[in-house]
């Protein structure tokens, strides 16, 4: 029998951020995002991955506007921690990190063989970077992949310093050696609004972690930032 593994799969329904309004439309595209998204996370995930969803940013499913992503999430295995937020989020991976906290809090991460963190707002093509995690020897499962839009053009992705953490993963024993890192390192972060790519890339250098590298995830994201771009017509992108 195959040792069991995990999925962190970080997700903020209703964001509030500092700075940015979502109007209704918005949100309502985000449900559809995410039910989009988690659906084929669930497709293609092995049998042998439990998969649980922390949001941030809702009390309970009953707050969603789309009652076919409440009655999905209904069913699945699924924490909301937004009581646990003082105030609006300044930094993104900052709160996803706390998700993860409150996530080793409620269960024991030693009973997994191994912990994969996604950000869930992606749709994974394929189960490519499972297998990978199946048959990771070294400790972490590291990328920092370029952007390939839909019309040929290829965005490349800052390497200096950083590693991707739409998807990583690690040992469970060195994924608990993460959240000590960072637990310490949080504040910090948030003051000084350090990311939680360089955050991970810190932890990787200073805690000499050995690690295996993907190119390229087999991912498609859209991109959110560019979205009031006028003259882009391909926002969607593969990494």
């Amino acid at each position: 029998m195959s040792p069991k593994n995990l999925v962190f799969a970080s997700a903020a329904l209703h964001p509030e951020r500092s700075g940015i309004l979502f109007n209704k439309k918005e949100t309502l595209q985000r449900e559809e995002d995410y039910l989009f998204c988690l659906r084929q996370l669930y497709r293609v995930v092995p049998k042998n991955f439990d998969i649980f969803i922390v949001d941030n940013s809702i009390d309970n499913s009953s707050s969603l506007h789309s009652k076919e992503l409440q009655l999905f999430l209904d069913q699945k295995n699924v924490l909301y921690t937004k009581k646990t937020n003082k105030q609006k989020i300044k930094n993104i991976g900052v709160s996803e990190l706390r998700e993860l906290f409150h996530l080793e809090q409620e269960l024991d991460f030693n009973s997994y063989s191994k912990v994969c963190y996604l950000t869930s707002r992606r749709f994974i093509t394929n189960p490519y970077v499972f297998e990978k995690t199946e048959s990771l020897k070294k400790q972490a499962l590291l990328s920092n992949p370029d952007f390939i839009y839909l019309d040929g053009e290829v965005s490349i992705s800052e390497k200096k310093g950083m590693f991707n953490d739409m998807f990583f993963a690690m040992k469970s024993e060195t994924i608990l050696q993460y959240i000590e890192y960072s637990k310490y390192q949080i504040e910090n972060m948030e003051k000084n609004m350090i990311s939680s790519e360089n955050n991970l890339y810190n932890f990787v250098t200073e805690k000499n972690i050995k690690y295996e590298y993907l190119e390229f995830l087999g991912f498609l994201r859209y991109d959110y930032y560019r979205k009031n771009v006028s003259e882009i017509k391909h926002k969607y992108h593969f990494v």
